[in-house]
């Protein structure tokens, strides 16, 4: 007779009262956020633009404040094209773009998926860096600052692009809820998220899956830096949520990087070059520039009164540790701002110097004048 000890009866037990989740239906969402230029006219590029264009609103599924939305709201075009295969799997013949008058585009593509969880694991190893997917994004937007022309202001497309995945799970085999799948599951959706063929230690399954919140008993959104998870019915307010987020990460970044390279060019007008006031006009244009950019994304969304997608906006942003974002950027601009003072200050002095010797100049000549008048 074979015997089992406690910890192996348990094994068993849990084997056999929780065997692997199968996905009757779901849906999955890539993201690819690029930088198109200083800022878009989306009114003017909504009649060039010759495919199906809608702006953007919040769908409301919810009771909720009517005064949150996007400020402004952004342009949903609706592109047409061939399926692209992604390993197992193809996305829909069709793509939504979504233009943000900050300069940003998403480009979005959907995976209709169905399957066992390890199935769905194969699918966000293969969707993770994929170049071709991020080949035919890049080749759309480029198609599409054609047709905008110039509504974009300093048009150039930027190489920097932010991926992201939204795994919408709508039914499973069973009647489990989200809960109880992420309880007796947690391994195996950790992987989806992180997009992991191995098995993950136990740090890192507890660091994936706790950033999560739910609105209802049946619903649940998780949020990671790779990816997301919402089982229920209705999620477009949460996606359009992460794709904010996402296009949001992309702007820190971009503006990040572009006031590195800001703060190089100020410092060398202040200690190398000596022009006055056109160095004084290029630092302030700078300085312009990059506070418009940084508030323009900033105050893009309004969530104030709907608490549900505060939250979610609350835990991917602190995935995506936007809050050091914001801090890095606000020390550059204030940086920054102290460069254009000391500019400013030398040119206030070069103007007082050159004043005063012209004063001492005319009591000269008046001096010269008064001395030939008397002889």
């Amino acid at each position: 007779m074979t015997t089992f000890d406690s910890g192996e009866q348990k094994a068993q037990l849990s084997v056999v009262k929780h065997p692997v989740p199968y996905l009757r239906r779901g849906v999955c969402h890539v993201m690819f956020a690029f930088e198109l230029g200083l800022s878009i006219n989306l009114d003017e590029a909504a009649q060039r633009i010759k495919q199906n264009v809608e702006r953007t609103k919040f769908r409301r599924s919810r009771r909720e404040p009517r005064y949150f939305d996007y400020d402004p709201p952004p342009l949903r075009i609706s592109q047409s094209g061939q399926q692209v295969n992604v390993g197992k799997f193809f996305t829909k013949p069709q793509a939504d773009l979504t233009l943000f008058d900050f300069g940003a585009c998403s480009v979005t593509y959907e995976i209709d998926i169905s399957g066992p969880i390890v199935h769905l694991i194969e699918l966000s190893n293969v969707i993770y860096n994929n170049a071709f997917l991020l080949e035919d994004a890049r080749n759309r937007v480029l198609q599409l600052m054609e047709e905008m022309g110039e509504t974009i202001a300093r048009p150039k497309l930027c190489e920097s692009v932010e991926d992201f995945s939204v795994y919408h799970l709508m039914e499973f085999d069973g009647e489990a809820t989200a809960l109880s799948l992420l309880e007796h599951h947690p391994r195996e959706f950790a992987r989806l998220l992180r997009a992991e063929t191995e098995e993950l230690g136990e740090e890192e399954v507890r660091e994936a899956v706790s950033t999560r919140t739910s609105y209802g008993v049946q619903d649940c959104v998780v949020v990671d830096w790779n990816g997301a998870i919402f089982f229920g019915e209705d999620a477009d307010d949460v996606k359009a949520v992460l794709e904010f987020c996402n296009v949001e990460l992309l702007e820190m970044r971009f503006l990040d990087e572009q006031l590195d390279d800001y703060l190089t060019r100020a410092y060398e007008v202040l200690t190398v070059r000596k022009k006055g006031e056109a160095d004084l006009n290029r630092v302030a244009r700078l300085q312009v520039d990059s506070a418009i950019l940084f508030e323009a994304v900033e105050n893009a969304l309004k969530l104030l009164g709907d608490q549900y997608l505060a939250r979610v906006y609350s835990l991917a942003s602190g995935k995506f540790h936007l809050p050091d974002w914001n801090s890095s950027i606000r020390r550059k601009l204030d940086t920054l701002d102290s460069i254009y003072q000391k500019l400013s200050d030398r040119a206030s002095r070069r103007r007082s110097e050159v004043l005063e010797w012209v004063i001492i100049l005319l009591i000269l000549v008046e001096v010269v004048m008064g001395v030939l008048e008397r002889s």
